[in-house]
């Protein structure tokens, strides 16, 4: 209930031979304690990635959404990146909920590009029948709900280019996943969640002594450019490390921790 336990548990799984990687996913910030910062810092199979939704960062906002003060979430999200060596961060966020002025709006938009999120995803709010926001007053317009995501939209794509150009020239570790709908390799770096993040385009030409490609398995891999946020890379090393991750989803709080989900390749 207080993240001791998904501390304990991940450093267990860390003990399976064969598993690679463990993720969280949809982490909420009220579930972080020191234990937990220290395991996902310490455990090399843990990811160096978080999934923590925020929604907004203005107090007001947040106090309509039943969400922790700005300043709880602040301070958790500099200490998770001071903790954590080559942490990724990634958080959601809704636009025009209820209520939301201009300024909450400017407020939140100020904070991430301070704050620069290395993935961030944005959402308008959208009413649904029989919660207590529907019936909120001041509902805000359709138009200004989506001229609101758009700009943080546009404002998180020229940070994720930024910090997808710093990775060019590095070695790193990729998950093969197979080819996509158009035919292109692809695969995942640990800072990469299923369906949500960027991926890596892949090179099939191999140097003479580099092991061939196997769907499911790491590979130490050379980024040699980045298209947007997407990265392109090429095999560098012969290790094929056959992979078994899972994504670790944290109850709401005050929930059981019940079951993780198991992804292989």
């Amino acid at each position: 209930r207080d993240g001791k336990g998904l501390a304990e548990l991940m450093h267990e799984l860390g003990k399976l031979e064969g598993l690679q990687w463990m993720r969280i996913l949809y982490a909420y910030p009220s579930y972080f304690n020191d234990q937990l910062i220290d395991e996902i810092a310490n455990n090399p199979k843990v990811c160096k990635y978080i999934d923590i939704p925020l929604q907004h960062m203005d107090n007001l906002v947040l106090l309509s959404m039943n969400r922790p003060p700005r300043e709880h979430t602040e301070k958790l999200l500099w200490k998770l990146r001071e903790r954590i060596p080559n942490l990724v961060l990634r958080t959601t966020f809704i636009s025009g909920f209820p209520g939301e002025t201009k300024q909450q709006h400017r407020e939140l938009v100020n904070f991430v590009k301070a704050f620069k999120f290395e993935r961030m995803g944005c959402f308008m709010y959208s009413a649904e029948d029989g919660t207590p926001a529907a019936e909120y007053p001041d509902q805000v317009s359709y138009d200004d709900r989506e001229y609101r995501r758009d700009e943080l939209i546009s404002l998180q794509q020229r940070i994720g280019e930024r910090w997808a150009k710093k990775l060019v020239g590095q070695e790193l570790d990729v998950l093969i996943e197979g080819y996509n709908d158009d035919g292109f390799l692809i695969g995942r770096t640990q800072w990469d969640a299923p369906d949500v993040d960027p991926i890596v385009f892949l090179s099939e030409d191999l140097a003479e002594g580099v092991a061939p490609i196997e769907i499911g398995t790491i590979r130490r891999c050379m980024v040699d450019g980045n298209s947007i946020f997407d990265l392109e890379a090429r095999v560098v090393a012969r290790k094929n490390a056959r992979c078994l991750a899972w994504a670790i989803t944290p109850p709401s709080p005050g929930a059981r921790f019940e079951k993780a989900r198991v992804l292989i390749g």
